[in-house]
């Protein structure tokens, strides 16, 4: 994933959590209906594709199997590229067919120009373990600037707070509130999903006089195409309903091992006279306890959680002058 400095991230880079993030892809891929991109994004003209945060590269080489998209030139750069701050996740390199790459880059930086407007497609997923609420307007900025003008941005996020038990026991609702907790401390927002609409959506356009802005007839620079809440409450897939308390709780229990370990490595190296040691080792007990409740499979709950859907297009602004329906709208 990406982040700006090596401790926003909540997240290791194992092996362990590379197997985690593949089941996870696996599973929301279930969530959404077998879709790797929405519907109301034409995948038959995606020559380019952008995959921010990328991680083990697993939905974006699935995507570059697809026999949907069109076909790659052999001897031409690669045009399907996962971008992520670390590369310690990615296939290697050998395993790679020549028009699919990964770079690292952290997003909270601008992506270098030879990247400006050049692909059909950017996708992102999962990334407000990541970003920093103040680092939020310039990372989506910097992802809407890799569009070339029409193309479509895709985002899902699910958050601890989108996810909920029933019956609500102790140690559920301990397991979110210590998840949201860290996510506060590290300067992370508790939820995302509102804000990142409302900053994909503030983004402005530059519209000259005698020009226009064909997806939108605004000076807004991207569009909203689809915005959706998909569930795991009363999920029509039968694998969606069995696999959703495994797919909560293998998430929960890996960031519930963050704050356990950041808190405990805190309470370790605090002097015994800090009036928080005595805090902190308390909450240190009852984190561990709460894991381990999980862990033993204490936890009999049944467990839900949303995912928020996003799809945008940016703006195509061209002289007044001109026809605007085909290139809006191109032939399939």
């Amino acid at each position: 994933m990406a982040s700006s400095n090596g401790e926003t991230y909540m997240l290791p880079r194992t092996i362990q959590e590379s197997q985690r993030l593949d089941a996870q892809h696996e599973y929301m891929r279930q969530m959404v209906y077998g879709h790797l991109v929405h519907p109301s994004v034409p995948v038959h003209q995606l020559h380019a594709v952008a995959d921010v945060a990328t991680g083990t590269g697993r939905w974006l080489r699935q995507l570059a199997e697809d026999p949907a998209l069109p076909r790659p030139v052999s001897d031409q750069k690669p045009t399907f590229i996962g971008f992520d701050i670390s590369d310690q996740q990615f296939p290697p390199p050998k395993e790679l067919p020549p028009h699919l790459a990964f770079e690292t880059h952290d997003m909270v930086k601008p992506f270098p120009t030879e990247h400006h407007e050049k692909f059909d497609l950017v996708n992102v997923r999962l990334v407000s373990y990541a970003i920093k609420s103040s680092d939020l307007d310039q990372v989506v900025r910097n992802v809407v600037q890799l569009l070339r003008p029409g193309g479509h941005l895709q985002w899902q996020e699910a958050d601890a707070s989108d996810s909920w038990a029933h019956p609500e026991t102790p140690a559920a609702s301990s397991c979110v509130d210590y998840v949201v907790a860290e996510k506060i401390d590290r300067g992370l927002l508790p939820s995302i999903a509102g804000p990142l609409v409302k900053t994909i959506l503030s983004v402005p356009v530059i519209v000259p006089d005698g020009q226009q802005n064909i997806v939108s007839w605004s000076k807004d620079l991207m569009r909203l195409v689809h915005l959706e809440t998909v569930s795991t409450f009363n999920h029509t897939s039968t694998a969606v309903e069995v696999g959703k308390k495994a797919a909560t709780m293998s998430a929960a229990t890996a960031l519930l091992k963050a704050r356990l370990h950041r808190k405990s490595t805190e309470a370790q190296g605090s002097l015994e006279s800090d009036p928080r040691v005595g805090k902190l080792k308390e909450e240190v007990k009852a984190m561990k306890a709460t894991l381990e409740a999980i862990e033993r499979g204490e936890e009999n709950s049944t467990w839900d959680f949303d995912i928020t859907w996003i799809v945008a297009r940016k703006a195509i602004v061209q002289d007044t002058s001109k026809g605007w329906m085909t290139v809006r709208r191109p032939s399939p």
